[in-house]
């Protein structure tokens, strides 16, 4: 049984709309949460501010941040006393994290030849002045980075008081302030609501997706017109 030339019309007007509309609802869900984004980042930069750690010109791994001690460092093998690619993390001269896997950047100085898996951030609440010490870590290297398995991140959160709060998440599951903790650890910027206002083409990419719903609606209409008029020339 062979379809007319009216339904095969009407099918593909159909599929045509339907396509469009998904379109239509991509665009208007991403731009309605890149609005969201700018409005929270907005609001996160008018409430806190992030102070420079560097002293000529670097961050020293050793710092003390109101009497807690913390200290980054390549672990040295114990046989040939050379160092290994396993980066230390201690707090208080304890060893509470060793990253593995990672790009150690020897040929840089202080923190930043660990940037790949580990940073330091102070964050300075602009209302109250409050001051908070972030160490900021990615636990998961590329290399191990699956695409069903997302990147586990960890923060060391050390206040005024000198109390230590220990967070994990991931992508996924992170918090607002979280989402500010961890930038600079991967190629790009993360945000709460969506990362598309960071993501370089974002914008494009939106304006390509609305051009193509708003054409598959403008061809499902064009052909449920010919298909009107396909039965109109049958029928004379």
């Amino acid at each position: 049984m062979t379809l007319s030339k009216k339904k095969r019309l009407m099918y593909l007007s159909g599929l045509l709309s339907i396509i469009g509309i998904l379109f239509i609802i991509i665009v208007i869900y991403f731009l309605f949460q890149s609005v969201r984004e700018t409005f929270y980042q907005n609001s996160f930069e008018s409430k806190y501010d992030f102070v420079s750690l560097k002293e000529d010109g670097e961050v020293f791994p050793v710092q003390v941040f109101h009497g807690v001690k913390v200290d980054t460092f390549l672990e040295e093998k114990e046989v040939s006393n050379k160092k290994s690619g396993n980066i230390i993390f201690e707090v208080k001269d304890e060893p509470k994290e060793t990253l593995m896997g990672f790009n150690v950047h020897s040929e840089r100085n202080g923190m930043s030849a660990f940037s790949e898996a580990i940073q330091y951030k102070v964050m300075v609440e602009n209302e109250t002045g409050k001051e908070s010490f972030i160490i900021a870590m990615k636990i998961t290297p590329e290399s191990e980075k699956l695409i069903t398995t997302p990147s586990k991140y960890k923060t060391y959160s050390v206040n005024e008081n000198g109390v230590i709060k220990i967070s994990e998440f991931t992508l996924h599951s992170k918090s607002k302030l979280e989402t500010q903790w961890i930038r600079g650890l991967s190629g790009e910027k993360h945000g709460y609501y969506t990362d598309l206002p960071y993501q370089k083409g974002g914008a494009f990419s939106l304006i390509s997706f609305a051009i193509l719903g708003i054409l598959s609606l403008i061809g499902g209409v064009w052909l449920r017109r010919r298909a009107g008029l396909s039965e109109t020339e049958q029928s004379a």
